[in-house]
């Protein structure tokens, strides 16, 4: 597979070292040719300093973008899926807890469906929780997408990326991405994954003031998906 694997970082110093090196030995071992892009979103330990190191020793196969400000998730998977160049996009978080080996199981796949990693459990806190559960809730019942876990690990065609153009700039962009593939006819193909524990540092979500955010991105996602549904009818 030709695959770009897009990696999202926030003060993730102590962990970004490790998953650089452990895709770039899997991606040599089981790809035809990759990408490595590292997403800095704004970051203010010295993730900055270690990512200039890479990028200097492995100039050929990391490319390193750095947000100036901390702009969230959404926006930082959107910067990585715009900068990728390879069939096959792959975005996997800095903190270490996927098992990039996990993508061995990956064959190449056609237009009409992706790959969709679901966690076995989580170690969420009580707000993470709820967001997950609202998320899914609106998901299911509203977009009709019976996902397992929207916001894991996923692999999708770039041209499928293109063709959706992803809008939102919030966390809930990867059940924009999701929705709009379904209207389109293109379904995923569920894998369970392991949720590893994270050895550094702290989840960057998951309090109220981002629950009440949350909220309001839904009703945005769902006059997005709307809007794209309606152009599609329309042809």
């Amino acid at each position: 597979m030709r695959i770009s694997i897009v990696l999202f970082s926030y003060n993730e110093c102590q962990t970004i070292e490790v998953v650089i090196l452990a895709c770039i030995n899997f991606l040599e071992k089981h790809s035809e040719a990759f990408e490595i892009i590292v997403v800095d979103d704004g970051s203010t330990d010295n993730t900055a300093e270690l990512l200039s190191q890479f990028n200097s020793t492995h100039p050929n196969t990391i490319k390193v973008i750095t947000h100036p400000v901390n702009l969230g998730i959404g926006l930082a998977l959107r910067t990585g899926y715009e900068a990728a160049n390879l069939e096959y996009i792959c975005a996997v978080p800095g903190d270490n807890q996927f098992d990039i080996s996990e993508l061995e199981v990956i064959k190449p796949f056609g237009e009409n469906t992706y790959y969709s990693f679901y966690r076995r459990s989580n170690n969420y806190n009580l707000y993470r929780t709820i967001l997950t559960w609202t998320n899914r809730l609106f998901n299911q019942h509203v977009l009709g997408i019976y996902l397992r876990d929207v916001n894991w690990v996923k692999v999708y065609k770039k041209s499928q990326l293109e063709l959706v153009k992803p809008e939102l700039k919030s966390s809930l962009v990867e059940s924009e991405i999701c929705a709009k593939l379904y209207k389109c006819g293109i379904m995923p193909i569920e894998i369970p994954s392991n949720y590893l524990e994270r050895q550094y540092g702290k989840s960057k979500g998951g309090g109220w003031k981002t629950l009440k955010k949350a909220i309001v991105e839904i009703a945005q996602l769902f006059f997005v998906v709307k809007k794209f549904d309606e152009k599609i009818f329309e042809k």
